[in-house]
């Protein structure tokens, strides 16, 4: 039971952004202090210190989750990406068989809020959290809201 406890707690990540550069990770080991992962731009295997991954990293969003977080449905984000009304996120593909016809776009936090940025714009600001709820929920802060006298809950801290 412990055993089962403290494997939750371990936050796991497989791909991330390191230096503008999405990477898969395949091999991490946190006692040599080292992670394996795979550069999808360098097409190469290369080696980072785990501890500098920690700290460096940028988390890697799929278009689901961007989704999820944007409060848009997928295929809207997918538009935006092929009629090139945002700056096209970088793509991940099998490993073993880089010619593949799959592949699937992988967004950074910059990027989340470039497209936040992109809605604001075109002027589809219903139902869109603010960027600083956004900047919130991209750092796993604790979001509090009020309830105001008509009803509405608005958020009532400032985001770092």
């Amino acid at each position: 039971m412990a055993r089962k406890n403290r494997q939750r707690l371990r936050k796991k990540f497989v791909y991330f952004f390191l230096n503008g550069k999405v990477h898969k990770v395949l091999k991490l080991s946190r006692a040599k202090d080292e992670v394996i992962a795979w550069s999808y731009l360098d097409k190469k295997r290369m080696m980072y210190s785990y501890s500098q991954v920690e700290k460096n990293m940028e988390k890697a969003y799929s278009v689901v989750d961007v989704s999820k977080i944007l409060g848009r449905h997928r295929v809207t984000i997918e538009e935006y990406i092929l009629q090139g009304k945002i700056k096209k996120p970088q793509k991940v593909y099998p490993i073993g068989n880089p010619e593949s016809t799959w592949s699937k776009y992988m967004l950074s936090e910059s990027d989340i809020l470039d497209i936040h940025q992109f809605i604001i714009d075109a002027g589809h600001i219903r139902d869109l959290p603010s960027r600083s709820e956004l900047q919130a929920i991209l750092k796993h802060n604790l979001i509090l809201y009020t309830k105001t006298e008509d009803g509405k809950f608005v958020p009532v801290w400032k985001a770092e």
